[in-house]
């Protein structure tokens, strides 16, 4: 994990957990109530392993979240990679972070057809009933859990915040006192973003904040829609429900409010990079190693969701690319059929590797211009080239030829805009992850 990236993710310690249901939490607990020490009973998403945190080969001593990790692993209910991580980094689902709020407060396991995505025999089935009997979690307006879905910061806040005022009122299921705005606005005074943080998920902030359970950046923003990572839900679990709670005293000082994030582009680093790579890979972009940094294979990732979502091609992320991000959905093939195949929008300049009726990897392209325009209609793969050629018209890199000379292949130069003489072209990195997916036969659609 780079450095910079470390810093970040050390001094916010915030989460996400289970939906909401839209409805706004007005009762919090506004108490600076002492938690003793409590015997822990948690699982991490996996197995549970009697690793200590201090065998974690991406564990150290001088990391934030050492302390909360080890205090989890060394009830051996806290589980590592088989291959010694602990990938601390990495995002927590619904399910899992369910699992360790019912196991972390000793609930019985309530196996009920409560939502309709949670069936009775999955692994976490009774946890989110147990939560749910317990008030501390709830359904989204249709219903259902969304298990696999990664947390958000705010809905993190809110989840643990019910955990909190049960175990302190006794089945009150977080809600014991009736929250003043003027305080919740008190407390949340901080954050520079505070306007993004949901109505139904500010008092639960501003009790977490005043508690001690959770903190802002290093930049002021609280980044209520980023994803909870494991290292984050270890710590906000352990500051809320294990160690003595340390409520602050004294509200922050005003700070600034902000109704946008900080633009991002090449060299750029951090959690909210590390946060739009993770998101752009999980709607089938590109963006290259999930390091939190921003490169040539981010800038291309970014690039092809601003064509699909129509926003201006620039490459570079800034406040509409943040907000489309949390509701972006997978871009869906134009063609209703199944199996493996390739559509080429003309239109929006993408190419989107479809695999089994679903898009896979959605690509970036420079089709042809003005006088050399890319033929439309369904075509078939009919050979390929695993190298360098050149052509007439120039070099191809990795060409797979689907109507006579015209190919998709890799080129050095892919505008946002349509300048090849025909071919429909992609960056090097992009054809060589395209190349082995592409066979003779395949089914080729081209359209505007």
């Amino acid at each position: 994990m780079r450095p910079q990236r470390a810093q970040l993710e050390s001094q916010l310690l915030t989460a996400s957990c289970a939906p909401v249901a839209g409805s706004s939490i007005r009762r919090i607990v506004f108490l600076a109530l002492s938690i003793g020490a409590l015997a822990l009973s948690v699982l991490g998403g996996l197995p549970p392993s009697a690793a200590r945190a201090d065998t974690y080969n991406d564990v150290r001593p001088a990391e934030w979240f050492y302390q909360p990790v080890e205090a989890l692993a060394a009830e051996n209910v806290l589980g590592g990679y088989p291959d010694g991580s602990f990938r601390p980094y990495e995002p927590v689902t619904r399910a899992q972070y369910a699992v360790m709020t019912a196991q972390l407060l000793h609930l019985a396991p309530v196996y009920e057809a409560v939502f309709a995505d949670v069936p009775a025999d999955a692994w976490y089935a009774g946890a989110v009933g147990a939560l749910y009997h317990a008030g501390i979690v709830r359904g989204g307006s249709e219903g259902t859990f969304s298990p696999d879905a990664d947390l958000t910061r705010q809905q993190a806040a809110t989840l643990v915040m019910r955990a909190y005022g049960y175990r302190a009122g006794a089945g009150s299921g977080g809600e014991t006192e009736r929250a003043d705005e003027a305080q919740i606005a008190l407390w949340l005074r901080g954050f520079v973003d505070r306007a993004a943080i949901a109505s139904g998920h500010r008092a639960a902030v501003a009790s977490a904040y005043r508690l001690g359970v959770v903190s802002g950046s290093a930049d002021g923003f609280f980044y209520p829609f980023l994803d909870l990572t494991r290292a984050q839900a270890a710590g906000m679990l352990y500051a809320a429900l294990v160690a003595p709670a340390s409520p602050r005293l004294d509200p922050p000082a005003e700070a600034p409010a902000k109704t946008g994030y900080p633009s991002a582009g090449p060299g750029a680093s951090g959690q909210l990079v590390a946060w739009m790579e993770r998101k752009l890979e999980s709607l089938s972009y590109q963006p290259g190693t999930l390091d939190g940094v921003f490169d040539a294979r981010t800038a291309e990732a970014v690039m092809a969701f601003q064509k699909v979502e129509g926003l201006d091609r620039t490459g570079a992320a800034g406040d509409a690319e943040w907000l489309r991000l949390v509701t972006a959905e997978r871009p869906v093939p134009r063609r209703d059929a199944g199996g493996d195949r390739v559509e080429v929008d003309l239109t929006r300049q993408v190419l989107l590797l479809v695999s089994g009726g679903v898009v896979d990897k959605t690509i970036p392209i420079a089709s042809g211009r003005e006088g050399w325009r890319t033929p439309t209609g369904g075509f078939f793969v009919e050979r390929k080239l695993g190298y360098w050629r050149q052509s007439s018209l120039g070099l191809l890199y990795k060409p797979v030829y689907f109507h006579g000379g015209y190919a998709i292949h890799g080129s050095y130069s892919v505008p946002a805009y349509p300048a090849s003489h025909g071919c429909v072209r992609v960056t090097l990195a992009s054809m060589d992850v395209l190349y082995p997916l592409l066979y003779p036969g395949m089914r080729v659609d081209v359209y505007h």
